[in-house]
């Protein structure tokens, strides 16, 4: 069997999209490939990797990066992968996120393996500094660069020589039959709040969790009872009660944190009434590059409201919901009336919009 290596600067049983978005690549490939991932497991204990590890196919090897907390981390993963090139051949050298990318131009000048670099959005508008040179050399290093969207394209320089093609995020087969089988035959939990928004992704202000918190006073004029649940790291959690707190709309906040487990996210999934990701590009470089929750979402029937400017825009079209500004509170408002009142419609519309991103169709553009 012909062999892949994905590096990637996320993975499950660790949040974050860039990691479920190399879990549903590597699913995919595995139909035909035998796929070895090297992989951040820093924000994962010890149980769960090993849960998640007994759960994941027989052909898909899963090795931790050296932690990050080491002394030299950064250069001592470098050297994990290129040990790893020099043992074993690779038909298929996939990176992912970041460092991945650096490691992948070290890999380009020190093997013969064609190397493909996925570009989610936040590696793009790094600051000027030497993280930023070594970026630019590594996407110039690369063979094929694979932006996660048309914004995420857009932010990259037009003079590289490399094919640059668009490949969406994706979900991959196990998720999209879970996301059926959920819905015929789990009964939705009662989640505090008529309706009941969600957001996932980690608690920062790239996410946008704040917009739709400022939004709130004006939404709960028209709905009362609605209540925003919040689930991801608490990375800015403290800041964003604050922030609610002095709105007064903190009792129609909850801040879930992390869920242990898939089943628990796809329950929220399940039972809120509207998905809401209203991502905000920082100043820093962090951007949104396509907001790969929205899909799961959509998989189980939710559709979204997302924000323009970002590559949300090509996570959401006229059938799973509908584009805002995420500064505009009437604009916000005009949405989440819209989709409550043709949920139905919406709702079917999300599924057929994520059966669409399977990855089994989405690996056929990568270049092989």
């Amino acid at each position: 069997m012909k062999r892949a290596l994905i590096i990637t600067s996320e993975f499950p049983p660790g949040p974050g999209g860039i990691g479920q978005h190399a879990a549903s690549l590597a699913l995919t490939l595995a139909n035909d490939y035998s796929v070895d991932v090297l992989c951040n497991q820093d924000y994962a204990s010890k149980d769960e990797i090993d849960r998640f590890q007994r759960s994941t196919p027989e052909n898909i090897v899963i090795i931790s990066f050296v932690s990050r907390n080491k002394p030299f981390a950064p250069f001592r993963r470098v050297l994990q992968a290129r040990q790893m090139t020099k043992k074993r051949s690779y038909d298929l050298i996939i990176v992912s996120g970041l460092l991945p990318l650096w490691i992948g131009a070290v890999l380009k000048h020190t093997t013969k393996s064609t190397i493909h670099g996925f570009i989610h959005g936040n590696e793009v508008n790094l600051k000027k500094t030497i993280k930023s040179w070594v970026t630019k050399w590594s996407y110039q290093s690369l063979d094929y660069l694979y932006p996660v969207s048309s914004f995420t394209k857009s932010l990259l320089s037009p003079r590289l020589n490399q094919e640059t093609r668009v490949i969406p995020n994706g979900l991959d087969q196990a998720l999209l039959l879970n996301a059926e089988d959920f819905l015929e035959k789990e009964q939705r939990i009662k989640l505090e709040g008529e309706p009941a928004f969600l957001t996932v992704g980690n608690v920062t202000l790239r996410k946008g969790q704040q917009r739709v918190i400022r939004a709130l006073p004006k939404v709960l004029e028209k709905y009362p009872n609605a209540h925003y649940h919040v689930v991801g790291l608490p990375t800015k959690e403290e800041e964003l009660k604050t922030l609610a707190t002095d709105l007064g709309v903190m009792r129609s906040v909850t801040f879930h944190g992390r869920l242990p487990t898939r089943n628990e996210l796809y329950q929220m999934y399940r039972s809120a009434d509207l998905f809401i990701m209203l991502s905000e590009n920082q100043s820093n470089g962090d951007v949104e590059g396509f907001g790969i929750a929205i899909l799961e979402a959509n998989a189980f029937g939710l559709p979204a409201i997302g924000a323009l400017g970002c590559g949300i825009e090509d996570a959401i079209s006229k059938e799973n919901g509908i584009l805002v500004d995420g500064n505009d509170t009437v604009e916000i408002l005009e949405a989440i009336k819209t989709l409550l009142l043709n949920k139905e419609e919406y709702s079917r519309g999300s599924k057929v919009w994520a059966n669409r991103h399977d990855w089994r169709k989405l690996v056929q553009k990568i270049v092989r």
